[in-house]
């Protein structure tokens, strides 16, 4: 998960880094493969449906605990998220008092700052204060779906698995809105298919076969390419060992890093193109902005992020029936 955590965020960031001004780069390779770089978002939802039902049925999780798991998601994911908003708010803003600053001038008001809160921005019609924050709404919204229908996910029944999955595919087919998870089902499904396949839920075969059908019903709702990479990211999770020390560490920090790579290292590319003009000068310029946001994540890592995991794992679910009948691997 750390390693795939990592390729994600560093893609996303190299997507930003290589695209966001798009003057900065001429048209060749690195622009280009660069420009695919948003594709970690997908490979994101589906990590979401496959670790947060692997990590409910580990803490034994009961619909009745469905308030602790989100207080639990909240205290997790948030003080890196607050902080984040808090530099960029400050950071703007000193931006806007700089001589020579050519930007659009800074205006929010704090109405737009507190739907943030909520990950409600895109429903009332303000902007995000950063264009990844909308990706963060989405997976909030998982959070809550996933917390009500665990009980039917590691159902010991197929047909009642199979219903889920009908009745989710029948959401992303009518609500069509990128502003809501149901339009995203197909990539957290394969994330859960990957996890009933762990839990020996479904059989290997029965994995492929389902597999499949998602892959295809993906390519109808979203096309072919993000299909195939929620095919791929599903099946790495199920079959496939990564270790890589480096892979690893930028798992760690890859909320940290995919939180803050745009007001550090876009701020950095956009500032760098007022001075270089050849490509030597272009790749310095990529190389300071993603050193510059991988050191930003990590102490965004140290001081917010890791504090909020322990604080997080410290809140416990309380349950006194039995234990879940889903045997789940320990290396997953």
């Amino acid at each position: 998960m750390d390693a795939l955590r990592g390729i994600a965020s560093l893609a996303v960031c190299l997507f930003h880094l290589t695209n966001g001004k798009e003057d900065f780069l001429p048209p060749g390779f690195l622009k280009l493969a660069g420009s695919y770089g948003w594709l970690g978002v997908e490979v994101f939802f589906v990590i979401s449906g496959f670790i947060l039902p692997y990590a409910l049925c580990r803490a034994e999780y009961r619909l009745r605990c469905f308030g602790m798991f989100l207080l639990k998601r909240i205290v997790r994911l948030d003080p890196p998220y607050i902080a984040t908003i808090v530099f960029i708010l400050f950071f703007n803003y000193l931006a806007a008092k700089v001589p020579g600053f050519n930007g659009a001038p800074f205006e929010v008001s704090p109405f737009q700052v507190a739907l943030h809160g909520a990950y409600l921005n895109a429903f009332f019609g303000y902007e995000w204060l950063s264009p990844i924050f909308w990706t963060l709404a989405i997976e909030f919204q998982f959070y809550w779906l996933i917390g009500l229908l665990f009980p039917l996910v590691v159902h010991t029944r197929l047909s009642v698995r199979a219903a889920l999955f009908a009745v989710l595919a029948a959401l992303a087919f009518r609500i069509p809105s990128s502003d809501l998870v149901f339009h995203w089902l197909p990539l957290f499904m394969m994330g859960m298919l990957a996890f009933q396949a762990q839990a020996k839920l479904v059989s290997r075969q029965g994995f492929f076969l389902s597999l499949v059908v998602l892959a295809a019903y993906g390519s109808y709702v979203h096309g072919p390419l993000i299909a195939l990479v929620g095919v791929i990211t599903a099946g790495i999770i199920h079959l496939v060992t990564i270790r890589s020390e480096m892979l690893s560490f930028l798992g760690k920090i890859s909320y940290s890093l995919y939180l803050i790579h745009v007001v550090i290292g876009v701020k950095i590319v956009n500032l760098g193109s007022r001075f270089v003009s050849g490509m030597p000068g272009k790749l310095l310029v990529l190389t300071m902005a993603l050193g510059a946001s991988i050191v930003a994540a990590y102490v965004l890592y140290r001081l917010v992020e890791a504090p909020a995991q322990r604080w997080s794992s410290a809140l416990k679910f309380q349950s006194s029936e039995p234990r879940l009948l889903v045997p789940i691997t320990q290396d997953a």
